[in-house]
């Protein structure tokens, strides 16, 4: 997403514990992963983004690490963005905006069993 709000959600998960690594490009954190793919336990992504959207994203993501959960974050969310991500991988689809206490809740029931 923007820079601006990158750093804002970095912010927001770094007070609830994590340690965020934020990109404003798709391509970028593909490519992190792809270099360190042990590195990152969740991805969160917007769906709008310029080069891969959040669902292309993830289906990337889901080649390279099936076990990697992928949040989809979007300000239009319908059913059939829901079946696409769902197919491409994604574990979790949010709609915008959201809170600290929302994303908090669900990185929490995707990574701590």
């Amino acid at each position: 997403d923007e820079p601006a709000l990158v750093e804002l959600v970095e912010e927001m998960l770094a007070e609830c514990g994590y340690e965020p690594v934020g990109f404003a490009s798709s391509t970028a954190a593909l490519a992190a992963v792809r270099e360190q793919p042990g590195r990152f336990d969740a991805v969160l992504s917007d769906q709008t983004m310029p080069d891969l959207t959040g669902e292309e994203l993830a289906r990337e993501l889901h080649g390279l690490r099936p076990e990697l959960p992928v949040v989809l974050m979007s300000g239009f969310v319908t059913a059939g963005l829901i079946e696409r991500a769902k197919a491409a991988g994604v574990a979790e689809v949010l709609s915008k905006p959201l809170g600290q206490e929302e994303i908090a809740r669900c990185l929490d029931a995707l990574l701590k069993p």
